[in-house]
């Protein structure tokens, strides 16, 4: 086997899109708090930063329009195709921020492909299809350059808690979203709202804002994720990435021979064991700069020389 190489570099957080989920039973307000979420995401990003939504249900798409500027896409098929074209029609004209509302949708039409494929009782190749089809969207919302804002319907249960009159009455919460089990674990906050209450409660939380806060998501909500997925180095475009590796590919070319290239034995002997034969050929930028400051370990050929000559 080849030798692997590895550069071990001091991590440094960078500048990352919000990608949120909002979960909860029907009527407790997923779509309310992701416009107000959106909102104050947008109010940071920028002056004219316009919300994309794609809607999947219909009228209610617009229950909201009088109160929030928003753009909507909705969408009257649920596979993934129809929710990937949507979030790009929205990339491709320019937006930053977009509600998907909901994934619900999705997932149910995964369930109806593995009923109607499934042959007899054995469903497990229609679900291993199907399931790749919906980790088809969580994978595009996860690598969009925008903030997005996901909603899903939760898995409705009922208790029996006490009212405001002593008696035990039934009451509806959501125990999970309407989606691939994992779904939670995808985004960087995942909450679940209460129907009565409208309080959101973080069920996974990689900011630590929300932790251990229960609390109705508002513009100000918006804000705080916006500042901590911002509070790190910007992430540099492919542009710009290939433009520093060029960069470093042009210094280690000339840092080589100012070293004596070919003569200096020694030099390319590590030289063949670092690259192989040819540094082009590696577009790691931070295993370049690694390799660059290596370089000075070696004496040029040139200077050894002419010390002998000297002598």
């Amino acid at each position: 086997m080849a030798k692997i190489n590895f550069t071990i570099t001091k991590a440094k957080k960078e500048q990352i899109c919000v990608k949120v989920l909002v979960s909860g039973p029907s009527g407790s307000g997923k779509s309310y708090s992701a416009l107000r979420l959106a909102t104050g995401i947008a109010g940071r990003v920028g002056e004219g930063t316009k919300i994309g939504y794609i809607g999947t249900e219909g009228m209610r798409d617009k229950l909201y329009a009088n109160e929030f500027d928003y753009d909507l896409i909705s969408l009257e098929e649920y596979s993934p195709d129809y929710y990937i074209a949507a979030i790009d029609a929205f990339l491709d004209a320019g937006y930053k921020v977009i509600i998907i509302d909901s994934m619900t949708h999705l997932w149910n039409w995964v369930q109806d492909q593995v009923q109607v494929t499934t042959k007899g009782d054995n469903t497990f190749q229609a679900w291993g299809k199907y399931k790749k089809e919906n980790k088809k969207i969580i994978e595009k919302i996860l690598l969009a350059p925008a903030h997005i804002i996901v909603t899903a319907r939760g898995k409705d249960e009922y208790v029996l808690e006490a009212n405001s009159r002593g008696k035990m009455a039934p009451r509806k919460v959501g125990v999970g979203a309407q989606q691939d089990k994992d779904i939670e674990y995808e985004y960087m906050v995942t909450w679940m709202i209460d129907q009565d209450t409208h309080l959101a409660e973080a069920v996974k939380d990689n900011t630590h804002i929300f932790e251990g806060k229960i609390q109705v998501l508002d513009e100000k909500s918006g804000e705080a994720l916006y500042d901590w997925a911002n509070d790190g180095d910007p992430v540099k475009s492919p542009a710009q990435r290939a433009e520093e590796v060029k960069k470093i590919h042009d210094e280690i070319t000339e840092k080589a021979t100012e070293l004596g290239g070919s003569k200096n034995k020694e030099m390319m002997k590590w030289y063949k064991d670092k690259f192989g034969g040819n540094h082009k050929n590696n577009k790691d930028l931070e295993f370049l700069k690694q390799a660059l400051s290596e370089m000075d370990q070696f004496k040029a050929v040139a200077e050894e020389q002419k010390e002998d000559k000297s002598e």
